[in-house]
């Protein structure tokens, strides 16, 4: 008990420590670097803690030179690096062999916060007028319907290996049943994330849109309980059959 106990408090912690290193990453990594790349100039970042209630923001400078591809880039960046940062960690968290249960824990909450603020920006987007989408609709690099499908594809298959790789960290301290519960229960983060969004007072997100957010915990229920559950327990029944 006391194990589990450790396990939820360093698994809260974690969340909360890499939601802000994700902020750091779109705003500095991202953003940030290609200004400077292209010859620009940081003048402010504000890293939120808050987030997605307040957001976090950069300002710059450029050069009368820049191009309107530097400029996407510049609006793109945060969104290009935090993709790219998460499914990298993404793939490593699949493929991994040997990794201390705090380690995982870390990397993968890195890599959610990374990938679902950015399909975050490319959903919402896609449905409304909305940051650094929004410029590039303005750039033409996107469309309204381009965001939002890019956005769509992009979160199904990070919900996939997401989901994979959550199970294959729960499983390591729970049940195979538990596990099963704790992923559809950990999507649930994405309603209280709409609903802080509707908060804000800059109202990024509509009333109508938090419906959605319930879809992928549904989505994560029918997967866990009629598609991995039943295989389980059949690979353990065929187990037991090949020890008597």
């Amino acid at each position: 008990m006391e194990d589990k106990r450790v396990f939820l408090a360093s698994f809260i912690i974690a969340g909360f420590v890499m939601k802000i290193v994700a902020e750091f990453v779109h705003e500095i990594c991202g953003h940030a670097s290609f200004v400077l790349l292209f010859g620009g100039e940081v003048t402010g970042i504000h890293i939120s803690l808050l987030w997605p209630y307040e957001l976090s923001s950069i300002s710059w400078s450029l050069p009368s030179t820049i191009t309107p591809t530097q400029r996407a880039w510049i609006y793109g960046g945060g969104i290009f690096v935090s993709l790219f940062l998460s499914f990298l960690i993404q793939a490593f968290l699949l493929v991994k062999k040997r990794i201390t249960r705090y380690y995982a824990i870390t990397l993968f909450w890195l890599a959610f916060w990374t990938f679902i603020s950015s399909t975050g920006y490319l959903i919402i987007g896609g449905l409304a007028p909305f940051g650094d989408v929004y410029h590039l609709v303005e750039l033409g690099v996107l469309t309204s319907f381009s965001s939002l499908i890019l956005g769509l594809i992009v979160f199904i298959v990070g919900f996939v290996a997401l989901s994979w790789g959550l199970r294959e960290i729960l499983v390591e301290v729970f049940s195979f049943k538990n596990a099963n519960f704790g992923v559809p229960f950990f999507w649930l983060i994405l309603p209280v994330l709409g609903i802080a969004m509707l908060a804000s007072p800059e109202r990024n997100f509509q009333v109508a849109y938090l419906p959605l957010t319930f879809i992928p915990t549904l989505l994560s229920f029918i997967i866990e309980y009629f598609l991995i559950l039943p295989k389980q327990k059949a690979d353990e029944n065929l187990n037991d059959i090949a020890e008597e």
